[in-house]
């Protein structure tokens, strides 16, 4: 007979273990220690005297047990016995009355609930500590429905659900999802076999140790785990790795290069990750970069006035070794310098590095053919190049270009900066000390108009003055003051003095010519004609008063209509 607390206790463990289903069994033996016949009482009795079963724990149950005359007291104990946990003590006080011919036992059993609960709940942690022991040591790991060798596992507290699995040395692919480690041991010699892993939307804090040796991973994949560190030699050892994604981590460096050069890596999303030690991989050629436009490092970057810290893409740190390799070596005359001196940070994310490229002093008779990618200054100085020739309209090395010093030089026109990109978009240009001849103010004023911070250097330049020189040029020298600083350094060719010392009195006037005396004829011609009207009228009023002509006119021959007059 099952006693009524015990069948309470199980009420309450089966509502209460109701996900996880344990199996229990329970087994009571009750025991009298009497001669006689022991008599318990059981639910059915409890439930048919109307009392509920909260009652019926915390009530004293008194039953009474009738013995035959004659025979002795005794004391009525009941045990009970479980075989799954500890069993409470249960208070329990047997009184003998004598009354005569017949005894009564008094058994009183007090159990409190909250003890009761108490027991149940270290019988329920316990059977769910050895169904999650059981489940530790069991594969949790899925094999691909299409693809032989690949298996899938989610959701996985331990990696020993992996290790259990059996026929682990046959996978070649293996992808697990929501992997919880603090530390994950890439040595485990269940990574031996696979081509490829990939452990991903986890939260793993670091990956210890390396691979084993002549391991035969292609692809692996770490990404999206919050990963805090690698060990150097994580990868070093795997000769056929082909492709290492560690992005959305929180890692501010990467491993050491692996004897393979062609790695592709992803390190996307780790917004922790240190420039300077990305500029080594990049120089030795360890990885290839996979979205590097959109994977950034932290710069300390030194101002004139403050540091900062900001955010350059790996792109542009690719470009810092283009600067250095690619920069130009001219037979004959020398190589150039190359260098990066600063990195401007612009808005939105994109960052631009500044390659300065110095050919300076060398001799040269032209532009070099080709500079390095991001090449924001040029110093082509101290040369003896005549012309600019067609680089800034069609070599693409040039369109970056926002300083070009070309001072002492042989230039003898700014002509060809018309319609480049370098005209839209510069913010210094010297050319101070070569052989302009004409300043092209049109498209200048073009450039400079609603623009600040842009400046053009043109001092000792000698220019071909005229009366142009004096009316247009120097007025729009002394309007652009601020954008050509010394614009009163630049003098003219054919005159001993600056533009800006012309006078226009004194160019704009033009060389004695029989046309400045046309003026004097027409007048003359006019008084002549006035002359001769005055003669004749004179004549005809000398005829009309006195009868005859005058001697001029009585001396003149007669004409043939005179005859015809006469006639």
């Amino acid at each position: 007979m099952i006693a009524y607390k015990d069948l309470l206790l199980l009420l309450w463990l089966a509502h209460s273990c109701a996900q996880t289903e344990p199996q229990l069994a329970t087994t009571t033996t009750t025991t009298s220690t009497t001669t006689t016949e022991a008599t318990t009482t059981t639910a059915s009795t409890v439930l048919e005297a109307g009392a509920t079963i909260e009652a019926a724990i915390i009530a004293t149950v008194v039953t009474p047990v009738v013995k035959p005359s004659g025979e002795a007291e005794t004391t009525a104990t009941t045990t009970t016995t479980t075989t799954t946990t500890q069993q409470p003590p249960a208070a329990t006080t047997s009184d003998t009355h004598n009354n005569g011919s017949e005894t009564v036992e008094t058994g009183e059993n007090v159990a409190p609930i909250s003890t009761a609960i108490e027991t149940e709940n270290q019988t329920s942690s316990q059977v769910v500590n050895q169904e999650i022991n059981r489940d530790n040591n069991s594969c949790q790991c899925r094999e691909h429905p299409i693809k032989a060798g690949s298996w899938y596992c989610c959701n996985i507290p331990n990696i020993s659900m992996i290790s259990s699995c059996s026929n682990i040395s046959k996978w070649t692919n293996l992808h697990v999802r929501n992997l919880t480690a603090s530390s994950l041991d890439l040595s485990n010699s269940i990574y031996r076999s696979l081509h490829s892993l990939a452990m991903t939307n986890g939260n793993i804090s670091q990956l210890i140790n390396s691979f084993p040796r002549h391991s035969k991973i292609r692809c692996l994949d770490f990404s999206n785990n919050d990963i805090l560190e690698i060990e150097r030699r994580a990868v070093k050892d795997v000769p056929h790795l082909e492709f290492f994604g560690i992005s959305n981590n929180l890692l501010s460096r990467v491993p050491n290069r692996n004897q393979n050069k062609n790695v592709a890596l992803d390190i996307s999303g780790n917004m922790r990750m240190l420039c300077e030690p990305l500029n080594e991989i990049i120089y030795t050629d360890s990885f290839i970069f996979v979205n590097p436009e959109r994977s950034f490092c932290l710069y300390n970057a030194t101002h004139k006035w403050f540091n900062s810290t900001d955010l350059v893409s790996v792109k542009q740190l690719e470009s810092i070794k283009k600067c250095g390799t690619k920069c130009p070596n001219i037979p004959n005359y020398g190589n150039c310098s190359c260098n990066i001196y600063n990195i401007m940070i612009i808005q939105n994310d994109q960052s631009k590095t500044v390659c300065n490229v110095d050919c300076s002093n060398l001799g040269l008779i032209e532009l070099p053919p080709q500079l390095p990618d991001n090449t924001f200054t040029l110093n082509i100085s101290n040369n003896r190049i005549s012309s600019l020739g067609d680089h800034f309209h069609t070599n693409p090395t040039y369109c970056n270009i926002v300083k070009l010093d070309a001072d002492n030089n042989r230039i003898s026109s700014i002509y060809e900066f018309e319609g480049t990109k370098f005209i839209e978009h510069f913010q210094r240009l010297y050319m101070r000390n070569n052989s302009l001849s004409k300043i092209p103010e049109y498209f200048l004023n073009n450039a400079l108009m609603d623009t600040d911070g842009r400046r053009i250097y043109l001092a000792e330049n000698r220019l071909q003055c005229d009366c142009n020189s004096a009316k247009t040029l120097q007025n729009w020298l002394k309007e652009r003051s601020t954008d050509i600083p010394d614009y009163m350094d630049i003098r003219c060719r054919n005159l001993p003095q600056s533009v800006i010392e012309l006078q226009e009195s004194k160019l704009c006037q033009s060389p004695p010519d029989w046309t400045d005396y046309i003026y004097y004829l027409i007048a003359a011609e006019v008084i002549l004609l006035l002359a001769l009207i005055t003669k004749v009228s004179y004549d005809y009023w000398v005829f009309k008063t006195a009868g005859y002509l005058p001697w001029p006119a009585s001396k003149m021959p007669k004409l043939p209509c005179d005859w015809l007059c006469e006639s």
